[in-house]
């Protein structure tokens, strides 16, 4: 692959990168950044990586398959070699506590259920604000593949047994696909739970082809129509469905070219059985976790290792977390932050994540990213739909909010769950640094912290000029009265450069 670190934007620009004050005009500069910031057209080497993990390899392990990479863990990954550190952030799993409402009785007070709707976005956030793992981050990838939204499910308890299932069976594509045939909240956001037989309903059937598993030109309408009276005999009864097979359509049927009295597991069979199955699962592994543009060989490569392991998908993620490809410089940043990964990662990074979730549901709406409530069947689109003029600014003033400890042009102040403020120590995370007190080795080190890609010699010698306000390099003294303001400073530079916006 060949590195394309260095952005084409106007020359003006990127000489004044740092003082363009214009939120529109600036997320211009952003947008021309990100498009040009691209990685791709030669296959990606999935041998093993020989050789241990430095900083910048940790951070970004740690970027692509959590939310959030602190300087601990970083510190932690440094040294070791891939299959290790694989495994420990692999491990970063610690159970998740079921919401006690999870198996109330459905009501029918519309003012409970969407109360549980808030509660639902809260019960995730929580979790993944404290716990940003792995687990969590294919979770959130598996979400965004097998959609459901709250408001058309209806019953937050339904969204809590779908993510649990997306949870239990990440790893198994099979498993996740016959599961979600009959899951409670899929059969009410397809309308599976009305399809009987001899009037079988195709939303699940057309997205099943379309959008789960094959992709468009994979398949025909006569796929579509057999598959549905596959999928018939459904019911939702309160918080579980039900598969009646007196309601099902049990007689002959032809898909994918295979002829015979199939019922909904075969379907599944049969579609995992064409190559274009996992060579779609592939791309989808691909673009959430390595690029957005991969060449086809790297696909096919991806694919053939989930054939071979009958769509077991740990040990293919295994195999492209600790190849050469992966921790090649031309990928780094070569994806954008989703809000999710936006918000919390910083919320993580400056140390605050006890900050109230619904201010992270909160921003990540704002940002275009409402939990459990993707905007189509399609899911989010991501990638270069993340950034507009809209959702920029706003992700600058979220970024600037975290490093203030206070809502940005407000007097209010960030408060946890229990109503106490809650302000970054930006001292204390300075000091896990191994030079806290070299400020040009301050500069390296935050930049190493929030951005994907290397800086210039030039930008650090430009942000460096900015910390210190025109003092002296060598008065930098992190115990000062004046340490605080400045890393802030340096901070608030740093999160609104083009590159802080990628991953």
């Amino acid at each position: 692959m060949s590195a394309k670190l260095r952005y084409r934007i106007p020359e003006k620009l990127r000489r004044n990168w740092y003082v363009v004050t214009s939120d529109r005009l600036y997320c211009i500069c952003v947008i021309l950044t990100l498009l040009n910031h691209q990685s791709g057209s030669i296959r990606m080497d999935l041998s093993v990586r020989q050789t241990p993990l430095s900083m910048a390899d940790a951070f970004h392990l740690l970027r692509r398959l959590t939310f959030a990479p602190t300087w601990q863990q970083a510190a932690q990954l440094k040294g070791i070699m891939p299959e290790a550190a694989l495994d420990l952030v692999m491990n970063l799993d610690p159970p998740l506590e079921q919401p006690p409402w999870a198996q109330q009785p459905i009501s029918a007070d519309r003012n409970e259920v969407v109360r549980l709707w808030g509660e639902l976005q809260s019960w995730w956030i929580s979790h993944c604000l404290r716990h940003p793992s792995f687990r969590e981050k294919l979770v959130a990838m598996w979400h965004n593949h097998f959609t459901s939204d709250y408001v058309t499910v209806y019953y937050a308890q339904l969204m809590v047994t779908q993510s649990n299932h997306l949870r239990l069976n990440r790893y198994n594509f099979r498993a996740l696909s016959e599961g979600i045939v009959g899951d409670p909240a899929m059969l009410r956001y397809l309308n599976g739970d009305q399809s009987v037989k001899g009037n079988p309903n195709e939303n699940f059937g057309r997205e099943w082809f379309e959008l789960f598993s094959l992709g468009v030109g994979n398949y025909t309408e006569h796929d579509i129509i057999d598959a549905a009276r596959a999928f018939t005999g459904w019911r939702v009864n309160g918080l579980e469905s039900l598969y009646n097979r007196q309601l099902a359509d049990l007689g002959e049927k032809t898909i994918l070219g295979q002829t015979g009295n199939w019922e909904y597991k075969d379907v599944i069979r049969i579609t995992l059985e064409q190559d274009a199955c996992a060579s779609f699962i592939a791309t989808k592994i691909l673009h959430a976790f390595v690029e957005h543009n991969p060449d086809e060989a790297t696909v096919e490569g991806v694919a053939q290792l989930i054939r071979s392991n009958n769509y077991n998908l740990q040990p293919v993620l295994r195999t492209l977390f600790i190849s050469n490809g992966f921790y090649d410089v031309s990928i780094r940043g070569a994806l954008i932050k989703d809000p999710m990964s936006f918000a919390i990662g910083l919320a993580n990074i400056t140390g605050i994540s006890r900050v109230s979730n619904t201010l992270i549901s909160g921003a990540m709406s704002a940002l275009m990213q409402t939990p459990f409530f993707p905007p189509t069947v399609q899911g989010w689109v991501g990638h270069h739909k993340w950034i507009t003029s809209n959702t920029f600014p706003l992700r600058q003033r979220f970024a600037e909010s975290l490093l203030d400890g206070r809502l940005a042009g407000t007097s209010s102040v960030l408060k946890d769950e229990n109503g106490q403020p809650v302000k970054p120590d930006l001292v204390s995370l300075v000091k896990l640094f191994p030079d806290a007190n070299d400020a040009a080795q301050v500069v390296k080190n935050l930049a190493l912290l929030l951005l994907p890609v290397q800086t210039t010699p030039e930008q650090e010698t430009v942000l460096l000029d900015i910390m210190m306000a025109g003092a002296p390099a060598y008065s930098w003294d992190i115990e000062s009265g004046t340490a605080e303001n400045r890393i802030k400073l340096l901070m608030q530079t740093i999160v609104r450069m083009p590159e802080f916006q990628l991953n």
